[in-house]
């Protein structure tokens, strides 16, 4: 699924009137309705519902009066609050005079309404089309807003926050508890920034023009399901061990051996035909009792990697969990990453680490390798950054002049390629942000890399399926007591729900 700016946005919404010979106040109708079968169904009792709307002067104004009233003809009581101006959009004028006066409150920026615990909020006041930040002079009506006790709907945006570019902190802007974006999700509402501001989102179809939609060019991505499945592989009746490839997983330390035990039994959950590990040689008896399905190799030293090993016939390599900074293995992994070939790896934790530390290293890592840092490890690659824009945009320098593959860690993860695309993805929750979540990503990754996944699959399809069995697990564990062992064991449920609709 595309992410369109704002502008980007308007061009479709104005060639899908054109293509489906529609009026605007057409499409308004539709998309208004769209979102009002969306409150229906968490509301199903509208006769006992209180809706207090906000409404704007323009066109997102004009879909909150199009809900105020197809809310009002299914008996619901309803309170529309209008901006108080002269220059309202001729939509809005239209769906105005669709309404009985009494229904409607003219209001100005600065005033404060007070609202009811019980009442339904919906924030129409501005969408997508928002193209400066709010000034002081709203604090008013959007603190009585934020300040309610209140369920909170904001109608495509939540009237304050810029789709696609920095919104600064001290702007009010509303604290949605759920926002109904239409067609697309917008930049802004995937990013960590904005927290406090989108609680959830969901994105609604209202039957935009797709003429319009394939024309248009984008680098940003949303990853959904039909996305993974369009190179997802079905296996065959003759398919064996050695076609799913060889994986080889590099790590472990003392007290950290867990870490390469929960990517083994990712990797192999995740499909590969045959894992290994190499470890210190005190982990052996662990991993050959917890993981018996993996082979082992030692190193010579019993509580850290001093040297690292041949990686020739093995189809993909994940380098760095659990490994620990030991100067011996800082001098290893050196030697190591300068002399392989052209061999892609998955690098994690203190691989990453490492590198870090010796950043002209990075020119010796194969192009199209896939790298998967948490948030400190990124700013220990590329240092700090002012906003989650700022971010993405580092990365997408790093990528490109390495040729890697970078996944930046958190709800709504983003992977950044080597061409500037980036992909945000879909699938995850809270109860993830766990120690050895990371771990369990790196196996899953470096399984389908070695099955013969390209890096850009097998990062894209590897934080899907990793986010989506936890979705699953949650359903009967919970957020708060979700562990990465119970993702592993729901891995197979993920893989099988991909499949149901090929």
């Amino acid at each position: 699924m595309k992410i369109l700016s704002a502008q980007q946005m308007h061009r479709v919404d104005g060639e899908t009137l054109e293509d489906q010979k529609i009026s605007s106040l057409d499409l308004m109708e539709r998309a208004a309705t769209v979102v009002f079968e969306e409150i229906k169904k968490l509301h199903p009792r509208l006769e006992y519902s209180t809706f207090f709307i906000f409404c704007g002067k323009g066109n997102n104004g004009g879909d909150g009066l199009v809900l105020a009233r197809l809310l009002d003809q299914q008996q619901a009581q309803v309170k529309v609050y209008l901006m108080d101006v002269e220059d309202y959009s001729a939509d809005n004028l239209a769906n105005q005079k669709r309404l009985p006066n009494h229904i409607i409150q003219k209001v100005a920026a600065e005033d404060q309404i007070a609202i009811p615990s019980d009442a339904i909020v919906l924030d129409c006041l501005f969408g997508y089309g928002l193209k400066r930040a709010l000034t002081s002079d709203w604090i008013g009506l959007i603190s009585s807003i934020n300040g309610c006790a209140a369920r909170i709907y904001s109608v495509d945006m939540p009237s304050g926050l810029l789709a696609d570019k920095k919104t600064a902190a001290d702007v009010p802007i509303v604290k949605a508890d759920l926002v109904y974006t239409f067609q697309f999700p917008k930049m802004a509402l995937l990013l960590p920034e904005n927290q406090w501001y989108v609680k959830d989102f969901k994105v609604l179809d209202i039957d935009l023009s797709q003429r319009a939609i394939e024309a248009v060019e984008t680098n940003l991505f949303y990853v959904d399901e039909s996305l993974v499945r369009s190179f997802y592989r079905q296996r065959r009746k003759f398919d064996h061990k050695g076609t799913f490839g060889h994986t080889l997983i590099i790590g472990g330390s003392k007290g950290k051996m867990g870490a390469v035990q929960l990517a083994l039994k990712a990797a192999l959950r995740a499909g590969c035909g045959l894992a290994s590990a190499y470890v210190p040689d005190g982990g052996n008896t662990i991993l050959q009792t917890a993981v018996p399905e993996a082979m082992v190799m030692t190193d010579p030293e019993q509580d850290f990697i001093s040297q690292f090993p041949a990686i020739d016939g093995y189809q993909s390599v994940g380098i760095g969990i659990g490994m620990g900074t030991e100067q011996y293995t800082i001098d290893a992994l050196k030697v190591f990453i300068s002399s392989i070939n052209d061999t892609s790896l998955v690098l994690d934790a203190d691989a990453l680490n490492i590198l870090a530390r010796e950043p002209d290293l990075w020119a010796f890592v194969p192009a199209q390798s896939i790298l998967t840092p948490h948030p400190k490890e990124l700013s220990r690659i590329l240092g700090a950054w002012q906003d989650d824009f700022e971010k993405i945009e580092k990365v997408k320098v790093f990528a490109r002049k390495h040729q890697f593959y970078v996944l930046i860690k958190g709800a709504n993860s983003a992977m950044v390629m080597p061409d500037g695309q980036v992909y945000f993805n879909s699938t995850g929750n809270v109860g993830m942000a766990t120690g050895g979540s990371g771990d369990i990503l790196t196996g899953i990754i470096t399984s389908l890399l070695g099955q013969g996944y390209s890096s850009k699959e097998a990062l894209i399809m590897g934080v899907y399926i990793h986010g989506r069995a936890a979705d699953i697990a949650v359903k009967t564990i919970g957020t708060y007591s979700l562990l990465p062992s119970d993702t592993i064991n729901h891995l197979s449920d993920a893989f099988i729900s991909l499949e149901k609709g090929l």
